[in-house]
């Protein structure tokens, strides 16, 4: 796990090119609707770091595990949301200004929401207590890298390369389902030994987790009026999690490539229920813009 080159190098580089395709599609105008209608920000976040962290504890107390693995869970929920969550919203046509909102504020909290939940499922589970302090400055140049430049690049060949983002942007949708689609191949090969390992055990829960994760962001997005589009987008950031930070995180601060594990499986399990609600989410939206169409009509 420690010596993946498609974990280190390979799934970053890959989302950092899909993220450059996503910005072709934004325009400033998207970011600033959301800043005269914040609620679904709002919302997102709140199904980030409170649904979130109930499912985190929930999992690792349904699914009796040791120590390190219980905590792994709550590590996971205690990550922001992954690079790949707005790759994924594009792909199910939610609102992917919205999901870069939620990706870069998830990423802000995350310097209070490691170390708070951390020590809360260390002493739950286990009855001790680690001061545990993220670096700040490698984790915003890794966000950086990741999300805000390629995101920026993509805006700006649209801005001023219009003709070029025009004739690619058609596209970018296939390219980042096939490229998500092979890379999650590669590391299921290339990790093969630790899923048989680990999976008969840590699987049902990693998969539980994110599956009730999606639906629940979902639901709670639709109860509290959003819109479609918005829905979507709140499921998947607060389902698809970054798990690549998750594992740093463990074999770094915490010493315990233990506590890493359930990260790597969820990280790998989370794709089967974000293509299913990609796959919903596209059917959803369509069907609500052919109603849309026919009412104006």
């Amino acid at each position: 796990m420690q010596d993946s080159v498609l974990l280190k190098i390979g799934l970053p580089i890959a989302i950092a090119i899909i993220m450059c395709g996503i910005g072709l599609t934004l325009r400033g105008e998207d970011f600033q609707r959301i800043g005269r209608n914040p609620r679904p920000v709002m919302v997102g976040l709140v199904g980030h770091y409170l649904l979130l962290p109930l499912l985190g504890f929930a999992v690792a107390w349904l699914f009796p595990h040791s120590l390190e693995f219980a905590v792994g869970f709550v590590l996971v929920a205690a990550c922001p949301s992954g690079s790949s969550s707005n790759a994924l919203t594009y792909l199910a046509r939610g609102n992917v200004a919205l999901a870069v909102t939620l990706t870069v504020i998830s990423a802000l909290v995350t310097f209070l929401s490691v170390p708070l939940l951390v020590n809360l499922a260390l002493q739950w589970f286990g009855g001790e207590t680690r001061e545990i302090r993220l670096p700040v400055g490698q984790t915003v140049m890794h966000l950086a890298a990741l999300v805000l430049v390629p995101v920026l690049l993509g805006m700006a060949l649209r801005r001023y390369a219009s003709g070029f983002a025009l004739r690619v942007e058609p596209w970018v949708s296939r390219f980042a389902l096939l490229l998500l689609l092979l890379l999650i191949v590669a590391i299921s090969v290339t990790q093969r030994e630790l899923l048989l390992r680990t999976l008969p055990e840590l699987g049902p829960a990693a998969l539980a987790m994110c599956s009730a994760a999606i639906g629940g962001g979902f639901l709670l997005a639709r109860l509290t009026g959003l819109a479609l589009r918005d829905a979507i987008t709140v499921g998947m950031e607060v389902g698809v999690q970054n798990s690549t930070l998750a594992i740093v995180i463990a074999l770094t601060l915490l010493q315990s490539p233990q506590i890493a594990v359930p990260a790597a499986i969820y990280g790998l399990l989370m794709y089967l229920p974000a293509f299913i609600a990609v796959a919903l989410g596209r059917r959803a939206v369509a069907r609500r813009e052919k109603a849309e169409a026919a009412g104006a009509a």
